[in-house]
């Protein structure tokens, strides 16, 4: 296997794979979207909500808020030991990071809690991101007859619990936001047929630029192939049939763009290492069973 890098920063990493079998690759990144845990919030604890939103929409605000998950992955029990006690009430420290958020509007003024305003018992758990907008608070003023003006201040008072979980237990979950492969195209021009400057045709038709004509006759440009999405539009376009858009055998560009709760190396590595881990599961279920040896 080959592997190179195409493109890495904090967020987003694009790989150049050679020699592996699709159903490996497309294993991985489905153990990137839906295997790999992180830290999101799964249960919340409202002592006040006064504001125009319902409970659930704050808690499914809060849910959806991702949370730094570096250090999490190994100081905090996996989400099969801790889900049973998130749902018996049992905010363990060795499962749950608890967060709290607090607010209160005043009349005349808008107030906007923020994913910033989560105050975190583990600083290595906190918003990946500070300006997610989580609720809008004010107040107002009444006039009551022989009692003056009464101030009705909205007010949010609550505590979140987060826990490691998988994306296929809940969106929330996901490391994320796109994981995705595909084929690199193989293109071929047959130079006895492509001649004169109807050719140029082919070279309009593709949206990447992946063609250029050049001395009367079309080329690949090398270094955009891997931007060649197959749409084959130039096949339709070439008047004389003289271009042929296929796909490399075992060579893929594999992309991955994380939500930030994790670096897109961890991700990999850790959706490696639990296909890694569920073969071993299934090896040993065989040699149990006496297929295997």
């Amino acid at each position: 296997m080959e592997i190179n890098v195409l493109e890495k920063d904090r967020l987003r990493i694009r790989l150049h794979i050679k020699d592996i079998p699709l159903h490996i690759l497309n294993s991985i990144r489905r153990a990137a979207i839906a295997e790999v845990p992180t830290m999101a919030v799964d249960s919340v604890v409202i002592t006040s909500n006064t504001s125009v939103l319902y409970d659930e929409y704050l808690a499914h605000r809060l849910a959806m808020v991702p949370l730094t998950s570096e250090e999490a992955l190994e100081k905090y029990n996996p989400p099969e030991v801790c889900r049973e006690a998130g749902e018996r009430g049992l905010f363990t420290e060795d499962c749950f990071v608890k967060l709290e958020l607090e607010g209160v509007g005043e009349p005349g003024k808008i107030t906007t809690l923020y994913s910033g305003d989560l105050k975190t018992s583990d600083p290595d758990v906190r918003p990946v991101y500070d300006r997610i907008p989580i609720a809008v608070l004010t107040g107002t003023v009444t006039h009551i007859p022989g009692r003056g003006e009464v101030v009705n201040r909205q007010e949010i008072r609550l505590e979140a619990y987060a826990r490691l979980g998988r994306g296929k237990e809940h969106a929330k979950w996901s490391p994320v936001s796109v994981a995705a492969h595909k084929y690199i195209a193989d293109i071929f021009i047959d130079q006895g047929k492509c001649v004169g400057e109807e050719c140029r045709a082919c070279v309009e038709a593709c949206p990447k630029g992946v063609l250029a004509f050049e001395d009367g006759r079309v080329r690949v440009v090398e270094d955009k192939i891997f931007d060649c999405s197959l749409c084959r539009e130039c096949e339709l376009a070439c008047p004389v049939n003289a271009i042929r858009v296929r796909w490399r055998d075992n060579e893929y560009i594999l992309t991955i763009e994380s939500t930030g709760v994790l670096s897109p190396k961890r991700i990999l590595i850790e959706a490696s290492k639990i296909i890694d881990k569920k073969l071993e599961v299934f090896l040993e279920e065989l040699r149990r069973l006496g297929v295997v040896e």
